[in-house]
């Protein structure tokens, strides 16, 4: 059995908004079925591009984000199209939609009609800002969302010593407000279909990116709407209302390591003791630090970080983060992606997998599960779907048209 969605049928109307969550939902086993426009979805058009070769089947950026779904093209906007779209719907589980604001239901497709089409439906609606409120109609893009949702006031680097920055925010990285949106979207269809099992009933989801982001800033709105109390982004660490301690080392080698200091059970104890195996405990082991209340305190907190960069500095970054973690030392490296490959860890967690091209003759390394369910596997493919790749699979199979029809579809542009 591969996936714990693997009997449900989804169908996806999603750009760059929902595409993630389709991928996630596909992962886990799902049968998702892409509908493009004729000619291809817009997101083919993000590059890089296979070999620097712009075409809406070389997009790195399509591949990540569709692989494991089926594809097939549809003008839902005609008649015919919107037909089509209907018996789809129909019978589908879950119906995944980051279309422009209320596209269906200018179709005549709003929430009471596909009710009525298929009641065990779940509709999931990804929108900028919600299908209500003063913003609904408000346009924002992947780092308006970061902007408007607090993610990069929480990433960059330290404040100056009297609270301002002289350095701008950063935003975490491209698509994040969509990864956070599509975990949270995904989450909630893995419960609407657990729960369509007592009902037998559909529901829909409405998934406003802004609201998702928007708490998903770790402390930093807790501690202002309790407390009033800012937090301060912090180089390389989580924004707190205090400037902490340094926690990226350089290593001997010109890398670096994350270096966290005591965040578990004799954790003080353990980490003066590697230090000290080490040759670089500095005074940490004398007898003004015996005293645990001359531990406490952000001025012991940086000395402490200080003694911890000596050490990393002594030493390789494999090495280093290696005899740390062999004394559940929480430290690690900070590696470059592709040197994550051929880690046995990653390697037995399925973290990545080998995806064949065969329209190409070529293997690529794909990344692959994001989590590891008991008992069942993540989908290792097929590969993202060439635009109508699967047209006459669904028109001429699964909804019995005669080749002819979906000729004449072809020639007037509808698939």
């Amino acid at each position: 059995m591969t996936g714990f969605l693997f009997d449900v049928k989804v169908l996806e109307l999603a750009d760059e908004k929902g595409e993630f969550c389709g991928k996630l939902l596909a992962g886990a086993g799902a049968e998702v079925l892409k509908v493009e426009p004729p000619g291809g979805n817009s997101t083919r058009s993000l590059g890089p591009f296979y070999r620097d070769e712009a075409h809406p089947d070389r997009s790195l950026y399509f591949w990540h984000y569709n692989f494991g779904k089926r594809g097939v093209t549809l003008d839902i906007h005609t008649p015919e199209g919107t037909a089509i779209l209907k018996q789809l719907i129909a019978q589908s589980d879950v119906l995944l939609d980051s279309l422009p604001l209320d596209t269906l239901e200018k179709l005549g497709l709003d929430w009471s009609a596909l009710q009525q089409l298929n009641p065990r439906l779940i509709y999931v609606v990804l929108t900028p800002f919600g299908r209500s409120g003063p913003w609904r109609d408000y346009k924002a893009t992947d780092l308006v969302h970061l902007a408007l949702g607090g993610q990069m006031m929480c990433c960059g680097y330290n404040p100056t010593e009297d609270g301002t920055y002289d350095t701008p925010p950063i935003a975490p990285q491209m698509w994040h407000a969509y990864h956070i949106t599509g975990n949270q979207a995904f989450i909630a269809t893995v419960g609407a279909l657990i729960g369509r099992e007592t009902t037998g009933a559909g529901e829909m989801i409405d998934v406003p990116i802004h609201q998702a982001v928007s708490v998903c800033t770790e402390i930093d709105v807790p501690y202002w709407i309790y407390n009033q109390t800012p937090c301060y982004r912090q180089t390389g660490r989580h924004a707190q209302p205090a400037i902490g301690p340094e926690v990226q080392f350089s290593t001997q080698d010109d890398r670096y390591s994350i270096v966290l200091p005591n965040p578990f059970p004799g954790g003080y104890e353990t980490l003066v003791g590697f230090l000290e195996e080490k040759g670089q405990a500095g005074d940490l082991t004398g007898e003004k630090y015996q005293d645990a209340n001359n531990r406490k305190g952000m001025a012991f907190a940086h000395h402490f970080s200080e003694v911890q960069a000596g050490c990393v500095a002594a030493f390789g970054m494999e090495e280093i983060w290696r005899d740390a973690q062999s004394r559940g030392i929480p430290w690690s490296p900070i590696r470059l992606p592709e040197e994550n490959l051929h880690d046995e860890q990653w390697r037995m967690r399925a973290t990545f997998t080998e995806v064949e091209h065969p329209e190409l003759g070529e293997r690529f390394s794909y990344i692959g599960a994001p989590m590891l369910p008991n008992a069942v596997s993540w989908r290792e493919g097929p590969r993202a779907p060439l635009v109508g790749e699967h047209n006459e699979d669904l028109y001429c199979g699964q909804l019995a048209m005669s080749r002819e029809d979906v000729a004449k579809l072809k020639a007037r542009g509808i698939v």
